[in-house]
């Protein structure tokens, strides 16, 4: 009887010894895997922080990119806007330019339409060939009378006298007439051009026109 309970008692020991083994083995196992796991996820945080750092040098590159291709685009736009500017202002020289060319054009128009009524109101008064012409040098110099001699006489002018001036200080070339003449004398002045001016005989003259010729003529 007593043996057959030490036997029983010793059955019961080694069950007893047997299931810590296998108690033992099963926690080993799990230390291992969570070790395991331990490991993959710091691989996972090290992989993440190297592809925030990846992430981070492609976002410079991309900034540095848009920031060329910013610039590449706005360097015809400059180019443009310079352009158009001297364009705007080549634009108002030419406006310019149009108002002074019509300005011009007016005033030749008119200038125009006076030659063409002066000579009328002259052939009723008198031939431009009767006309009592004379001619002074006002610059002190015979030779600019000489010259405005030629002139008036190739426009069918007959120049009676030529002479000096009471002053050689004329500076522009003067067609002094007599009152019922004032017409042919701004007809003359007009064919003479520069800075020619007309003024009335105020003295006793037999000439209907004296013309005197300026330093700046």
């Amino acid at each position: 009887m007593f043996r057959a309970c030490l036997i029983i008692l010793i059955f019961h020991l080694g069950f007893i010894f047997q299931g810590c083994g296998v108690l033992e083995y099963l926690d080993g196992s799990q230390q291992e895997e969570v070790e395991a796991l331990k490991m993959s996820k710091q691989q996972m945080l090290n992989e993440v922080e190297r592809l925030k750092g990846e992430n981070a040098n492609l976002q410079r590159q991309i900034y540095t990119l848009q920031e060329e291709n910013h610039r590449i685009i706005n360097e015809p736009r400059n180019k443009i806007a310079e352009l158009r500017g001297e364009n705007k202002l080549l634009n108002e020289q030419i406006s310019t330019l149009k108002e002074e060319k019509k300005r011009i054009g007016d005033e030749n128009q008119v200038l125009t339409e006076k030659l063409t009524k002066l000579p009328l109101q002259y052939e009723l008064k008198k031939d431009i060939g009767k006309l009592r012409v004379k001619v002074l040098s006002g610059d002190g110099d015979l030779y600019s009378a000489k010259e405005m001699r030629e002139k008036l006489k190739s426009r069918g002018y007959q120049i009676e006298l030529i002479d000096y001036a009471s002053s050689p200080n004329f500076s522009q070339n003067t067609v002094f007439f007599k009152p019922k003449f004032k017409d042919e004398a701004t007809r003359l002045v007009m064919s003479l051009g520069g800075n020619a001016i007309s003024k009335p005989i105020s003295w006793f003259s037999i000439f209907d026109l004296i013309v005197v010729t300026g330093k700046n003529h």
